[in-house]
């Protein structure tokens, strides 16, 4: 039996204990629902008519949404404690926001740029990250005001209040107010809440632009266009690709029903289509002004000039591999040229591709059921998709996000965010239809319905414990113990850092890179370096002369910090 638990907990990503335990839990609670399914139901019929009467309020419905999960992640983070940066995508968007903090859109490339080269930045022709500007607005945001992790919650108040307002399109206002909240306790929710690589705003956006688009395909108006084009324009500068694809099935569904005259077509133009280009015209000349400031040119992101200065495999599976770029270090060269690579090379043959398709379909789909509980009233969509078309449009339309998703090499579930409120509009749908499913007289369904709702809200305890697993051990924690040793010696301190061979074959050395620095190098207290051969070193050295040199040797069995040898 262990062995038939481990690979399903491994799928889950939750370890075996945990499957057991969320198992007997789910038996036991469905046990209940047939056998007395009228325990508690009078307390969760009181709570239920106060939220029917804030949600007749539709803004106080948007607003406690979000405040409501400003408050659970703001909780979380107190409880936790402020999250480390740990992977290359953080340290990137970090880079951005403090860029941004400074009062600039890029940095000037550095003298001893090679010294400095990482993952996920560009190096020339300026100094910036490779993302768009999106979220490294929102951390900049958040660092002015406190800390990063300040814009961080911010998204995620925006996000669950942008699924409110966009579940009020397309269900009863206390299912809206439902669905937005239970959006603030989904796990992967609080997981990017503790997280600075995004995945709320592009939610957030993608919920805009969705409400929008639900609204003016019942009744074309300006001020429905409107959060519509804002919507999409947060997806540009988030998520370019993935809100490309949404807004082209948006754009395109509009489309056949002014055809088939359900819109009326000049309507459509004038209240829909006038105000959206207006939006798109602002925001798309800013973005261009943007990739001008970082890459040179208007039209080229910093996304493509890192892919072509850097990356060894392509975006896209259909692609060949480009020409191998030029590394100044051979930890970088292996990298790119060894774990990124193989990643698209096995999916070069028709059974490596199927393989790949699979693993990364079902990494989507356990993103969305992560929330156990609430999974359980998705046995009532056969009969929602029976009963409501839109429930059918809804699976369709998120079928095809996907099927565009998985033409990347690469696919992770917050790629899948400006879609990812369309889940909360299936489960309060399905939630809806179970409710009313009886079993010999006893109101089962209705037990199920309000069981699972109260369970979503207890389980934020466990996915706060899980999020609090992943920060006491890694070597984010050696970087920040280094880091308070040379702060404590006082002065201003340059660390060269020496990987050992082959360290950068592992799987996850592109995530704990030490060569991470600010968006002024020369200012910080502590410059992190590459080490690099006897000329460059010396080079660097005589430049950070009014520092004091370190010499850090890292390898897969920890890191050692000693004065650099003269």
């Amino acid at each position: 039996m262990p062995f038939q638990i481990l690979p399903l907990a491994a799928g889950l990503g939750r370890s075996a204990p945990e499957i057991f335990f969320y198992g007997i839990g789910i038996v036991l609670f469905v046990a209940i629902a047939f056998f007395a399914p009228h325990r508690g139901a009078k307390c969760l019929r009181a709570i239920e008519r106060a939220l029917a009467r804030i949600a007749r309020r539709r803004v106080l419905a948007v607003v406690l949404a979000g405040l409501a999960a400003f408050c659970i992640v703001a909780a979380m983070t107190a409880f936790i404690g402020v999250p480390p940066p740990k992977v290359d995508d953080e340290f990137s968007y970090l880079l951005e926001a403090d860029t941004f903090a400074h009062g600039r859109l890029a940095n000037p490339p550095h003298a001893m740029w090679e010294h400095f080269e990482t993952f996920h930045v560009l190096q020339q022709p300026t100094y910036a990250s490779k993302y768009p500007p999106g979220q490294g607005l929102m951390l900049a945001l958040g660092k002015m005001i406190a800390h990063p992790i300040f814009g961080v919650w911010l998204g995620a108040a925006l996000a669950c209040a942008a699924i409110t307002w966009m579940l009020l399109a397309w269900t009863r206002p206390r299912w809206a107010l439902l669905g937005g909240l239970l959006a603030a306790v989904h796990p992967e929710v609080l997981m990017w809440s503790q997280r600075y690589w995004g995945g709320c705003l592009a939610l957030a956006g993608g919920a805009l632009a969705i409400g929008g688009f639900r609204r003016v395909m019942k009744v074309p108006r300006a001020r429905d266009a409107l959060p519509m084009a804002v919507g999409t324009a947060v997806l540009l500068y988030t998520r370019p690709y993935e809100g490309g694809v949404l807004t082209l099935l948006l754009g395109t569904v509009l489309l056949v029903a002014a055809i088939r005259k359900r819109i009326a077509l000049r309507d459509l133009m004038l209240r829909v289509v006038l105000p959206c280009a207006a939006v798109l015209c602002i925001a798309a000349a800013w973005l261009g002004f943007y990739n001008s400031r970082v890459t040179g040119s208007a039209l080229r992101m910093p996304y493509q000039v890192h892919t072509a200065q850097y990356m060894a495999a392509p975006i896209f599976i259909w692609q060949t591999a480009p020409p191998l770029p030029m590394y100044h270090h051979a930890d970088m060269h292996d990298f790119h040229t060894g774990w990124e690579y193989r990643g698209y090379a096995k999916q070069r043959s028709p059974a490596g591709l199927a393989t790949g398709i699979i693993e990364r379909t079902w990494r989507l789909i356990r993103g969305e059921i992560r929330i156990w509980f609430l999974s359980i009233s998705l046995v009532a969509l056969p009969l929602a998709l029976r009963r409501d078309g839109w429930m059918k449009f809804t699976l369709v339309l998120t079928s095809v996000f996907f099927a565009a998703l998985l033409l990347v090499n690469w696919t992770f579930f917050h790629y899948a965010a400006p879609v990812f409120g369309l889940f909360f509009f299936s489960a309060v749908q399905c939630m809806r239809f179970l409710r009313t499913w009886r079993w010999h007289g006893k109101p089962v369904g209705l037990f199920l319905a309000r069981g699972s709702v109260l369970m979503c809200v207890l389980s934020v305890f466990a996915t706060g414990r899980e999020v609090a697993a992943q920060f006491p051990d890694g070597w984010w924690n050696e970087r920040r113990q280094i880091m308070d040793q040379l702060h404590r010696e006082g002065g201003r301190h340059l660390v060269v850092i020496r990987y050992a061979p082959k360290i950068a074959n592992t799987p996850t050395f592109g995530y704990r890179d030490w060569t991470r620095n600010g968006a002024d190098i020369d200012g910080q207290e502590i410059v992190w370096a590459r080490n690099m051969d006897a000329e460059h070193n010396a080079r660097l050295l005589d430049y950070f002369k009014d520092r004091r040199a370190w010499m850090l040797d890292v390898d897969t069995r920890g890191v050692k910090l000693l004065p650099y040898p003269r």
